[in-house]
């Protein structure tokens, strides 16, 4: 697995040579695809794929929300696999620091094919955003901002040099063509909507109904799993199924 850390003085130099394998390797697979890559990517699930209406749509940003333990993590590391599992490279701009390996192997997550950049605030995990799309050659780009304040958006302007370029839509303007340039889908997730209308889609996550086990003749309840439900809270791209249920990887819906 690749991973990056970017702090303050970081520039797009630093992350140009883990890239330039995975655009060499990206490039080989789409020059030797016989059709032309589909319009939509897999969501990872029957219930997901009818939720986003036939998948992740390309060159589009599909924002995802909702209070811990409502699944974010566990339905980017489906999404994740699904989309390896076509061939095609993810990217993880993970502001919150909270992708878990071992989880992530559990849900079938390539973790070499999988390139983590681990900013140190969301402006970077923004500008970290930008250089992936620019680099070119993911399917899947996620910006995982959960759990990070929307205050940390404002905590240092510099990397866009203008103020009025982390404030509004202008980030999510400039991330938005970067998608459609690259032909990714561009998945952002955090605890509330702030992509605005920008978004093709945007979900909103239930926090999870744990199941148990046991607790006859005395036996102690065991936790089974935890199910969580996403519904789409706004959507441009046609009548996609309402709700769809989830499966959630204990060790993940905590966060």
């Amino acid at each position: 697995m690749f991973s990056i850390s970017i702090f303050v003085a970081a520039s797009a130099s630093q992350i140009a040579e883990v890239l330039a394998g995975m655009r060499a390797e990206s490039a080989r697979l789409v020059s030797a695809a016989s059709q032309p890559p589909p319009a939509r990517l897999p969501a990872g699930s029957p219930a997901l794929d009818a939720l986003t209406g036939g998948g992740l749509p390309r060159g589009r940003i599909v924002e995802l929300t909702g209070p811990r333990g409502s699944g974010r993590m566990s339905t980017v590391l489906t999404m994740t696999a699904a989309v390896q599992a076509t061939g095609e490279l993810v990217a993880l701009v993970d502001v919150a620091d909270a992708l878990d390996p071992r989880s992530a192997l559990r849900a079938g997550v390539v973790l070499p094919r999988l390139l983590w950049v681990r900013p140190q605030s969301l402006i970077d995990g923004l500008r970290a955003t930008d250089w992936v799309l620019d680099a070119g050659g993911f399917g899947l780009v996620v910006l995982y901002a959960a759990g990070v304040t929307s205050a940390r958006a404002d905590e240092r302007p510099r990397p866009w040099r203008r103020k009025s370029d982390v404030r509004g839509d202008a980030p999510w303007i400039r991330l938005a063509r970067g998608a459609e340039r690259a032909k990714s889908a561009l998945v952002v997730v955090g605890d509330r909507p702030t992509v605005g209308t920008v978004a093709a889609m945007s979900l909103a996550g239930e926090r999870g109904r744990a199941r148990f086990v046991g607790g006859e003749r005395g036996a102690p309840l065991i936790l089974d799993g935890v199910q969580g439900r996403i519904a789409v809270a706004r959507s441009k791209l046609g009548p996609p199924a309402a709700t769809a249920e989830v499966a959630l990887d204990v060790a993940v819906a905590r966060r």
